[in-house]
């Protein structure tokens, strides 16, 4: 039987769900090896685990596959993470399953069920392995502002995350990553090239023993490896004195909005309010006040000094929008707003009780 944390669910079901998640693989040329011998493979019992909607590509590429080549993909079964977790979780493998293929599934595949499988697990990973090993690649490359990106296809090891041997590789340098690409479309992107890059792989006989290594590899393209750990809300903290126009809209792309705690009067004298910027990103004109009539908000940051920071801002009264200086003195422009405690508003009406004049 399988153990309640991870969910049975058919693999129609997943893609008619999460329809709107999956594109079409694009074409591209990638490192894949033991493709001029022809390896021996029986017709493949996939289990697949995926979370998500980058997980969604890559199942939507092995059913097709399925339908296309039975004898390559006999059948596929789906685990899917439930909202809660109980149960004492992963205890035996489908009857007949012999690979197990994990794409942004979060959690770990037991050795005992990895080696209960003929030929294994693979797992498609959006980084140039081993550069950003970790639950997070496509956050932290985008976050970085790396100028390439890529995918890798891997086999899953019994004994930690993205340690296992790299199969296929997007060849140097790498996908790259535009200027004033959002975060969905690059993810989309790196989705559909991992999902084409398993179903070659599985095409070349990769997951058949012994695996060849693919050359390259070297991930961050002669700079330092990094790790890519898991997000959370503390980094879409806005850090005043280091975030330029550029990444306030890399990181509200990433997560939707950006935060930071302000000065609001109150009864005793002050209290700090969180405040969410949800809309907003780089201002080509500062269509706003004149300079002597600019205000500032008073802002306070997670570790930083009590007193806080004033930063200055500009307001268009026409469209609601409010200008913020960024680390180095250019503008951004936010046009939407959410006072703690209060409904989300245009900019200036949420930020208006945070104003203050300038000295």
């Amino acid at each position: 039987m399988i153990g309640h944390p991870w969910r049975r669910v058919g693999a129609l079901g997943v893609l008619q769900r999460h329809h709107q998640h999956i594109r079409t693989c694009a074409p591209h040329t990638a490192r894949t090896f033991g493709t001029l011998t022809k390896r021996n493979s029986d017709a493949l019992r996939i289990l697949f685990c995926g979370s998500d909607a980058f997980s969604c590509a890559s199942l939507a590429a092995l059913h097709a596959e399925h339908r296309r080549n039975e004898e390559l993909v006999e059948s596929i079964e789906v685990m899917v993470q439930p909202g809660k977790r109980v149960g004492r979780g992963f205890t035996k493998l489908p009857r007949g399953t012999n690979l197990i293929v994990a794409v942004s599934f979060g959690l770990f595949v037991p050795p005992r069920i990895l080696s209960s499988a003929r030929y294994g697990g693979l797992n498609v990973h959006p980084s140039l392995l081993p550069h950003l090993r970790g639950p997070a690649p496509i956050h932290h490359a985008y976050l970085r502002g790396d100028p390439f990106t890529g995918v890798s296809l891997q086999t899953l090891d019994p004994r930690a995350f993205d340690h296992g041997t790299v199969l296929a590789q997007t060849p140097e340098p790498g996908i790259p990553i535009a200027p004033g690409q959002t975060f969905a479309q690059l993810r989309d992107e790196l989705a559909a090239r991992g999902a084409e890059m398993l179903v070659q792989g599985l095409r070349d006989r990769v997951h058949v023993p012994p695996h060849e290594v693919a050359t390259g590899g070297e991930g961050a393209g002669g700079g330092g490896l990094v790790h890519a750990p898991k997000m959370s809300k503390a980094d879409a903290e806005v850090r005043w004195a280091e975030w330029r126009a550029e990444d306030w809209r890399r990181r509200m792309s990433v997560f939707g909005a950006a935060w930071t705690r302000c000065a609001v009067a109150a009864a005793a004298g002050q209290e700090k309010k969180r405040v969410l910027f949800t809309k907003g990103g780089a201002a080509d004109a500062v269509a706003g006040r004149e300079e002597e009539e600019e205000r500032t908000i008073r802002v306070f940051e997670e570790g930083a000094a009590d007193g806080g920071r004033e930063v200055r801002v500009r307001v268009d009264e026409a469209s609601g929008t409010c200008y913020v200086e960024d680390a180095e003195g250019a503008w951004v422009a936010v046009e939407r707003a959410k006072l703690e405690g209060e409904r989300e508003k245009d900019a200036a009406a949420a930020l208006r009780t945070l104003f203050r004049d300038v000295a």
